[in-house]
C-alpha cells in the first residue's frame, strides 16, 4: 500500500509540470516496462497487485511486484515512435528513434541484430535482400510489421528470436521469406515466443532447411494470409497451443506435417488449406486437443500411412466446413487416440488408398485406409457427412472405432466401392478383409439422424459391429418409444461374397462338402445383440449369391418398434443366430431365394405387424429350424414354400396355416362377416434353396389378435381384391373382394391348418 501511495504522489507531482516535456518511464532494473508522454495518460488505478494505466493507445497493465522504479524525465520529443528497418540488397537502412533510449540495432551488411529493453516497440521491416537476416534479442514484448518484405538467406535463418517474449506480427502487402537449405536453423522464421498475427497482408515462407515456421510459444492468428510455399519438414511447427481466429492458411507443400502442434489446436474461423506428400505424415498433428468451431479447413495427404488430422488426445468438431482427401495406402482422414466428438458442421472425406498387410507377432494384419478412425469412442450428435471410399480403396472403413460409436442427430452419406480380399494370416490360416461404412469393436448406437450407407464391393457391409474378439458388442437402432421419423436409415449392399475356403453349394438341407468359409456382404450385422427400438430402416441386399443378409445378429435380435423394410435377393433379409423377438414395429421382409425372417434359435412374436415373404420350398416366411416358436400377440403374415410350426404349448394367440397358391388373394372373416385380413399373396420370383423338384405350393402363416379359439372363420381364396390401401399386399380401408372360393374353419387349438387351393407342406 505504501508503494502505491508513493506512485500516486509522483504522478500527481508530474502532472503539475509542463506535460509536453515529460515522460513517465516504468522500469524493472534495466528493462523499460512502460514509456509514455504524460500528456497522453488519462488515468491510472490499482486493483490488488496490478497497476492499470489508460492512455491514448489503450493502456497497459503492470504487475506492481515487477516495478523497480518510476522515473519522470524531461527530454526532447522523439522524432517518431516506430523503428524502420529497410533492406537494400546487401545493405540495410535503419531509422531508430530509440537509439539512446533502450534499443540498439547492429548491422553487418544485410544482417541485422536488435537488442531492446523497451516494451511494445513497433518495428516496420521492408525492402529486399537475398542475403539478409533479422534477429531480435528483445527483453520486452514488441510489434513487428512486415511491409512487402522480400528476405532470403542462402545459409541461415531469415527472422529469429534470441529470447522468449510476446510478439505481435502485422502483415502488410506481400512479404516473402526463404532460408538456406544447408543451414543449422530449425525454421525460416524461428521464434521462441508467443506470436499473434494480425493485418491484411500475406506472408509467403519457404523452409529449405527444416520447418517454414518454428514457434515455441502460443500462436494466435487473427487475420492475414500465411502461405507456406514449401518446407523440408513441417509447415508450421509449434511447441504450445495454436488458435486460429481468422485469416487464411495455404500450405502448398510440406515435406512432413503441415501443422505440427505440441499443444492444442483450436480453429474458430478462417480459411485453411494444407497439402502434404510425405509418407507417415499428417496434415495437422496435434499432441493435445483438436477443436474446430467454424471456418473452412481443406487437407490433402498422399503419403502411405498419412493422416489428414492426427490427434493424440480428443477431437471436437462443432462447426465449419472440413474437406479431407487422403489417397495414400492405409491412410486416415481423421485419426484420434482419444474420443472424437462431432456436434455440427460439414464434413467431406474421400479416402482412396488401399489396405496393406502389416506383420504383427509373425502374423499378417490388415491396415486399412479409413475416413474417420478412433482408438476410443466416437460421439456424433450433429453434422452433415459425405464420406466416399472409391474402388481403389479395398477393405477400407468409412467411420471406424475400437470403442463405442454413438450417432444421434447427423445427416450422413457413406459410400464404399472397393472389393475385399483374402489373405494369409500365417501358415495355412486364411482370412479376408472387407469394407464397411460404419464399424465398431465396441457397442454402436444409432439413435437419430438421416443416414444413407451404400457398399458395393465384394464382402462389403453397411454396418458391422464386433468381431470374433468382441462377441458381446451390441447394436441399438432408435430410442425406446421414439418417433420413427427421427431416424431415417437406408442401407444397400451389392457386392458378392468372398470365398475364403471352398465347400459345396448352397441350399437346404446341407449336403456333404458344403462347409465353405466365406466373407459375406451384410447390410447390418452385429456380433452381439441387436435391438431396434424406432426409426425408419430400409435395407436392400442385391447380390446374386448367398450371404447378403439385410439385418443379422449373431446373438439375439429384438424389434420393439420402427418401420422396417428389408429385401434380399438371395439370402435371409432378417436373421438371428440365437433368438429373434418381435415386440412391436411394422416390418416387411422379402427374399427372392431364401427365408423371409429366420432364426437359427428360438422365435418369439409378441406384438407388432410383420409381413415376411420367403421363396418356394423349402424356404419359409418364418423359420426357426424346429426350435421353439412362440406367438403371443401382433399381426403377422408369413409366406413361402413352407413354414416353421408354432409351439402350441407356449402360444397364447392362435395361428392359421393356410395352404394356398402363389399369387392367390386371401381374405379371412369372422363368423359375423367382419374382415380380419385381406392379403394378396406374392408370386415366387426365385427358386428355393433346395433347387429343382420342390413344389410350387405356397404356405401362408397368419396370426392376429382377432383370432380366438372356439370360434369359426371363413377363408376366401382365388378371388380379386379392389379398392382400399395396399401395403405390400396387405389391404386396408374400403376393400372389395370378389369371386373365388371359400372354406370355413373352426379354430379349436393354437395352430389350425386350412386348405385354400394349395397342397401344403
Amino acid at each position: 500500500m505504501r508503494k502505491s501511495l508513493i506512485i500516486i504522489a509522483l504522478l500527481l507531482g508530474c502532472f503539475s509540470l509542463n506535460a509536453q516535456e515529460y515522460h513517465m518511464k516504468v522500469f524493472n532494473t534495466a528493462f523499460i516496462l512502460y514509456d509514455k508522454d504524460v500528456s497522453t495518460i488519462e488515468e491510472f488505478r490499482f486493483n490488488g497487485e496490478h497497476m492499470f494505466i489508460n492512455d491514448d493507445n489503450g493502456g497497459s497493465t503492470l504487475n506492481i511486484r515487477d516495478i523497480d522504479s518510476i522515473v519522470f524525465r524531461q527530454e526532447s520529443p522523439h522524432t517518431g515512435d516506430t523503428i524502420y528497418i529497410t533492406y537494400n540488397g546487401n545493405s540495410v537502412t535503419v531509422d531508430n528513434p530509440f537509439a539512446d533510449d533502450g534499443v540498439q540495432i547492429h548491422t553487418d551488411g544485410a544482417f541485422v541484430d536488435v537488442e531492446s529493453w523497451r516494451m511494445d516497440v513497433p518495428y516496420v521491416v521492408s525492402g529486399s535482400s537475398d542475403n539478409g537476416r533479422l534477429i531480435y534479442y528483445s527483453m520486452m514484448p514488441f510489434h513487428l510489421t512486415l511491409d512487402n518484405l522480400s528476405l532470403s538467406n542462402p545459409s541461415t535463418v531469415t527472422i529469429a528470436m534470441g529470447v522468449y517474449v510476446p510478439v505481435t506480427l502485422r502483415l502488410k502487402g506481400t512479404s516473402t521469406l526463404a532460408d538456406g537449405a544447408n543451414g543449422p536453423q530449425v525454421g525460416t522464421m524461428d521464434m521462441p515466443c508467443e506470436l499473434t498475427v494480425n493485418g491484411t497482408g500475406t506472408l509467403q515462407i519457404t523452409g529449405n532447411a527444416k520447418h517454414a515456421m518454428n514457434i515455441e510459444g502460443p500462436i494466435t492468428i487473427n487475420s492475414g494470409t500465411i502461405r507456406i510455399l514449401g518446407s523440408d519438414s513441417d509447415g508450421i511447427h509449434g511447441s504450445s497451443n495454436l488458435t486460429w481466429n481468422g485469416g487464411t492458411l495455404d500450405i502448398v507443400s510440406a515435406g512432413s506435417d503441415g501443422l505440427d502442434i505440441s499443444g492444442n489446436v483450436t480453429i474458430q474461423n478462417g480459411d485453411l488449406s494444407i497439402n502434404t506428400t510425405a509418407e507417415t505424415q499428417r496434415g495437422i498433428k496435434v499432441s493435445g486437443v483438436f477443436t474446430m468451431n467454424d471456418g473452412s479447413l481443406n487437407i490433402n495427404t498422399s503419403g502411405t500411412d498419412s493422416k489428414g488430422i492426427k490427434a493424440d488426445n480428443l477431437v471436437y468438431f462443432n462447426g465449419g466446413n472440413l474437406t479431407i482427401v487422403n489417397s495414400g495406402d492405409m491412410s486416415k482422414g481423421i485419426k484420434a487416440d482419444g474420443d472424437i466428438n462431432i456436434t455440427g458442421g460439414i464434413i467431406n472425406i474421400t479416402s482412396s488408398g488401399s489396405t496393406v498387410l502389416e506383420s504383427v507377432n509373425n502374423q499378417n494384419v490388415p491396415a486399412y485406409c479409413t475416413a474417420i478412425k478412433c482408438d476410443t469412442d466416437i460421439n456424433i450428435t450433429g453434422g452433415d457427412f459425405t464420406i466416399t471410399l472409391p474402388t481403389s480403396n479395398h477393405g477400407g472403413k468409412g467411420i471406424s472405432t475400437d470403442g463405442n460409436l454413438t450417432i444421434d442427430g447427423a445427416t450422413m452419406t457413406i459410400t464404399t466401392q472397393g472389393d475385399g480380399a483374402t489373405y494369409t494370416v500365417s501358415g495355412s490360416t486364411k482370412d479376408a478383409y472387407t469394407s464397411a461404412c460404419l464399424r465398431s469393436d465396441g457397442n454402436m448406437s444409432i439413435l437419430s439422424g438421416n443416414i444413407t450407407l451404400n457398399s458395393s464391393g465384394t464382402g462389403g457391409k453397411g454396418i458391422n459391429v464386433g468381431d470374433d474378439s468382441h462377441t458381446t458388442s451390441t447394436l441399438t437402432l432408435g430410442t425406446t418409444g421414439g418417433n420413427d421419423d427421427d431416424l431415417i436409415l437406408n442401407v444397400t449392399t451389392s457386392g458378392e461374397r468372398i470365398t475364403i475356403s471352398s465347400g459345396g453349394g448352397g441350399g437346404w438341407p446341407p449336403g456333404p462338402g458344403q462347409g465353405g468359409d466365406y466373407a459375406n456382404p451384410k447390410g447390418i450385422k452385429s456380433r452381439g445383440n441387436l435391438t431396434i427400438n424406432s426409426g425408419t430402416v430400409t435395407v436392400n441386399c442385391t447380390q446374386n449369391n448367398e450371404g447378403g443378409e439385410c439385418i443379422e445378429s449373431k446373438a439375439t435380435l429384438t424389434i420393439n418398434g420402427g418401420n422396417i423394410e428389408t429385401y434380399s435377393k438371395t439370402d435371409d433379409p432378417i436373421n438371428a443366430a440365437q433368438n429373434l423377438t418381435i415386440n412391436g414395429g411394422t416390418i416387411y421382409s422379402h427374399s427372392d431365394n431364401n427365408d423371409g425372417i429366420d432364426s437359427n434359435g428360438t422365435l418369439f412374436l409378441n406384438g407388432g405387424f410383420a409381413i415376411s415373404n420367403g421363396a418356394r420350398q423349402p424356404e419359409e416366411g418364418f423359420d426357426c429350424d424346429w426350435n421353439q416358436f412362440k406367438i403371443t400377440g401382433g399381426t403377422h403374415i408369413g409366406t413361402g414354400g413352407a413354414t416353421s410350426d408354432p409351439t402350441q404349448s407356449v402360444c397364447t394367440q392362435p395361428t392359421l396355416k393356410i395352404n394356398t397358391q402363389p399369387g392367390y388373394a386371401i381374405q379371412v372373416l369372422k363368423s359375423d362377416g367382419t374382415v380380419i385380413c385381406t392379403y394378396q399373396c406374392p408370386t415366387f420370383t426365385g427358386g428355393g434353396g433346395g433347387g429343382p423338384g420342390w413344389g410350387n405350393n405356397m404356405v401362408m402363416l397368419f396370426t392376429d389378435p382377432q383370432l380366438q379359439t372356439g370360434q369359426s372363420y371363413t377363408v376366401k381364396y382365388g378371388g380379386t381384391i379392389s379398392g382400399g390401401t395396399n401395403w405390400h399386399g396387405y389391404y386396408t380401408g374400403n376393400v372389395t373382394y370378389t369371386g373365388g372360393q371359400s372354406t370355413n374353419v373352426n379354430v379349436n387349438s393354437m395352430y389350425t391348418t386350412v386348405s385354400a387351393g394349395g397342397g401344403g407342406w
